[in-house]
């Protein structure tokens, strides 16, 4: 490493190496969780039944997803105010980017390092730290969290999703940065944009998939999901085809004349299989990198173009 990218490292040495030896001290963390995972379920298997086996993992190996659940949603955190924030604005805000940029370092060259240096970090750590624990999860993939992989402590931490999360985090936090250059103000502002993407991506995640169907006769009751699936939603539908919610006639005093008046002859429950799920976390991936794209080229766009 030498030239710009040497300068770099050094400048942001301290952010960089914390970053890597976590992720690979969680990354250690998770290898350890995942034998111990295994050998708990081959025992559960064993001796108890799905329903046993489930109450046994809730019991015992339930905290430690939720641990590393926890943490790992705080990475596309740490990558937008811990190292995209500070990357442009501390050189503005010290008056460093002038001194930098009135030697032989073009403006572009200055950026497309700093910029890709810091990217580079974020992408090793995030997809170590996404493919260690995917590995541990996928053969638990029944019992954690109940199965439900369609909520964000799964979905948004395995497959790309973590990484696409990650860099999108500090692309924001990056350009932020350039554009305020004070680090604090960027930090805390970059914080209320991770917390503004999680509440969007929750009305965002649902979407990114089609939802599958199974109809039963009312009698028969409520249709049962195929393994690995998740509820999306569910209706009762009449006999001219038509929807109603689901609770319609529950809390009625004879629920059968109910559903004879309103004609209802079937329940319909919308699902997604887990087969799906690859295909969704790609498909979300892609719109969380397409984003990170634009902010990028934006940012490099302004650092060339604008007064620094």
């Amino acid at each position: 490493m030498r030239g710009m990218a040497w300068l770099v490292w050094r400048q942001h040495r301290t952010a960089f190496v914390a970053c890597l030896l976590l992720a690979a001290a969680s990354c250690v963390n998770m290898l350890w969780q995942r034998g111990t995972t295994r050998d708990f379920l081959a025992r559960a298997r064993t001796d108890g039944t799905a329903v046993d086996v489930l109450e046994a993992f809730q019991g015992a190996q339930s905290s430690a997803f939720q641990s590393a659940t926890w943490t790992l949603s705080l990475v596309p955190v740490v990558a937008g105010v811990f190292l995209g924030a500070p990357l442009i604005s501390g050189d503005r805000e010290r008056g460093t980017v002038k001194l930098v940029t009135t030697q032989s370092m073009t403006r572009g060259r200055w950026i497309l390092t700093k910029l890709g240096l810091a990217a580079l970090v974020t992408l090793v750590c995030s997809a170590a730290l996404s493919a260690v624990f995917t590995w541990w999860w996928e053969p638990a993939h029944l019992y954690v969290n109940s199965g439900h992989w369609d909520e964000s402590g799964v979905f948004d931490n395995t497959g790309p999703m973590l990484v696409a999360m990650a860099l999108l985090h500090f692309a924001a936090g990056a350009a932020l940065g350039m554009f305020l250059r004070r680090t604090v103000v960027a930090m805390v502002l970059t914080f209320g944009f991770a917390y503004a993407v999680e509440i969007l991506w929750d009305t965002v995640r649902p979407r990114l998939g089609t939802a599958r169907t199974l109809t039963s006769p009312v009698e028969a009751g409520r249709p049962k999901l195929p393994e690995g699936a998740v509820w999306h939603d569910e209706w009762t539908v009449d006999a001219h085809g038509g929807l109603h919610g689901f609770g319609t006639c529950f809390n009625e005093s004879t629920p059968e004349g109910c559903r004879a008046n309103e004609g209802i002859v079937a329940h319909r429950l919308e699902y997604f299989g887990y087969d799906q799920m690859n295909a969704m976390q790609w498909t979300g991936a892609a719109i969380l990198l397409a984003l990170t794209a634009a902010i990028l080229t934006f940012t490099v766009w302004w650092a060339r173009r604008r007064p620094l």
